[in-house]
Parts: structure tokens; C-alpha cells; sequence
């Protein structure tokens, strides 16, 4: 079994595993009420999906910009992009989108830690930025690993030809760092929980992170099929996206021994303005993008 195959194997069964483990170790303890509702998951949904498509767009972007800085003729659409014509570093611009949406993720971190203690509905959306940036470049680098002809893939090997035990270097670093990011990315997103819960309960970080992660990860995958589609199997990308990903941040709740709530704005009630946003965002997608655009 190839080494890169084992990391994602580990990375769908490491959170059952644990959350099995948390089943067992706080099983005495009663599930609290009224720590969320279901204007949490909403809100959340809404806002993983803008994230999601915004950044893979982006990443599409600069993609297609590499490409026209080598002097080729490129095309940007809702899922993809490609071009026409030869250029030596053509390769090496194929990890510009990844490098791009990486540096985003770290730009919109230092925004988020700077605005902890913001009530604004759209902290979450800074939230979700950079945690699509991060999480849908650095996976890119283990992928690369296990197949060459992806677009980080053809930078590391079709370009800097790189040596297998590098790559199996870089796709081993790549596996520890996204499970850590999304360890670590728990404890910002549960300080969007009331500033009265009783967060020195494991169920109430276990029941807020349901809510606002989980299912609203889910419910937000779910909504990012019709900008992906078609064909149909570009459906499956964002479902991998957040089974690599979510279950590590809710399993690992009850680590976070030191949390303070700031009473978010998004458990209050729906707000309707990121909807809007989003469906536009659905109609520039399937309107604009989907035929092509040259550049």
C-alpha cells in the first residue's frame, strides 16, 4: 500500500477512533441544552460554502495567471481551468493556485486572531477563509506524492525534480501539518460560543462544535455541489475536502482545556445577507465561469 494511501486512510479513521475513545471517557456526563441552534448550522454552512468556493476560485485565478505571465493563452471556468501553448516553467506555475490560496489562509489566520473579540457575522467568514486556504493547499503537497500529474504534483517533480524520499518528506510534513491545523483551528472556532457557556464541560465543546462544524461542514458541502457541477464527478471534491478535515477539529474538542466565549452574533438568529451572497456568487459561477473566460 502506497505511503500517501496510509496518511489518507489515517486522516478519515484517526477522528472515529478518537470519537469513540471520547464516547467512552465522558460517558457519565449528560448532554447539555441549549448550547446551539439550528441558526448556528445555517449561518456556518452559508459561510464554509462561500469560503470553499471563493478559495478554490482564487486558486483557479492564480492559476490561470501563471500561465498568462509565461505568455500563454488561458481560460478560467467553474472547476477548472486549462490553456493553450508551451513554456518551460509552465510546470512550476501549476503550484502558483496552491501557494496562492496558502498564503491567503495564513493572511486571513492573522486576521481572524486579530479580531477575536468581534461580534460581526462575518468573523466566521474569516474563520472558514482561512481554513479552506490551508486546507485545500497544504494536502496538495502529499497528494503530489502519490500522483505526479496533479498541479503541485508536476511543480515538484516535473519541474524541480524532486527525489523520492523528498517527497515522501514533504507528503509525511504535509500529513502532521493538517492534522494539527485542524486540532489547533477548534479553539478560535469555539470562542464564537456564548460567553456564558460552561466550557470547562467536554459535552459543551463537543455539542457547539457539532453545530457549528460538523453539520454545518456537511450542510456546506451539500451546497457547494452546484457550483461544481457538472460533470458529476466534480461533486465529490468538497466532501473529501471536509472528511480530511472537520471530524479532526470536533474530536479533538475536548483538548481545549483553556476557551473563552465572545457571544457571536451568528447563534443569535439567520441572517440572510450571506445567502444573497452566496447565490450570487452560485449565478457569477455558473453564468460567467462555467462557459470561460480568457485571459
Amino acid at each position: 500500500m502506497n505511503l500517501v494511501e496510509i496518511f489518507l486512510g489515517f486522516l478519515l479513521i484517526g477522528p472515529v477512533v478518537w470519537t469513540i475513545y471520547n464516547k467512552v471517557k465522558y460517558k457519565e456526563l449528560f448532554s447539555p441544552k441549549g448550547i446551539a441552534n439550528y441558526a448556528v448550522i445555517i449561518n456556518s454552512a452559508v459561510m464554509y460554502a462561500l469560503a470553499f468556493n471563493i478559495i478554490f476560485f482564487l486558486q483557479e485565478v492564480f492559476l490561470v495567471l501563471g500561465k498568462k505571465i509565461l505568455g500563454l493563452k488561458a481560460f478560467l471556468y467553474h472547476n477548472n481551468h486549462e490553456w493553450i501553448g508551451e513554456h518551460p516553467m509552465t510546470s512550476l506555475m501549476q503550484g502558483s493556485g496552491a501557494l496562492a490560496i496558502f498564503l491567503i489562509g495564513l493572511i486571513s489566520l492573522v486576521i481572524l486572531l486579530r479580531i477575536r473579540n468581534s461580534k460581526s457575522i462575518w468573523k466566521l467568514f474569516i474563520f472558514w477563509m482561512a481554513f479552506h486556504g490551508i486546507v485545500q493547499s497544504i494536502p496538495q503537497v502529499m497528494i503530489a506524492y502519490l500522483d505526479p500529474g496533479t498541479d503541485v504534483g508536476e511543480a515538484l517533480v516535473d519541474y524541480f525534480n524532486l527525489s523520492t524520499p523528498v517527497l515522501i518528506g514533504l507528503a509525511t510534513t504535509s500529513f502532521m501539518a493538517i492534522i494539527l491545523f485542524n486540532v489547533w483551528i477548534g479553539k478560535p472556532l469555539l470562542e464564537f460560543i456564548s460567553a456564558n457557556a460552561n466550557l470547562s464541560d467536554p459535552k459543551v465543546k463537543f455539542k457547539y462544535l457539532g453545530f457549528i462544524a460538523l453539520a454545518a461542514g456537511i450542510a456546506g458541502s451539500i451546497l457547494v455541489v452546484p457550483f461544481r457541477i457538472p460533470p458529476v464527478s466534480q461533486a465529490i471534491t468538497p466532501f473529501i475536502v471536509f472528511f480530511v478535515s472537520v471530524p479532526w477539529t470536533w474530536s479533538s474538542a475536548g483538548i481545549n482545556k483553556t476557551v473563552r466565549g465572545t457571544s457571536n452574533r451568528v447563534n443569535d438568529k439567520i441572517f440572510w445577507s450571506p445567502v444573497l451572497f452566496l447565490l450570487l456568487l452560485l449565478m457569477f459561477f455558473q453564468f460567467v465561469l462555467a462557459p470561460g473566460v480568457a485571459f
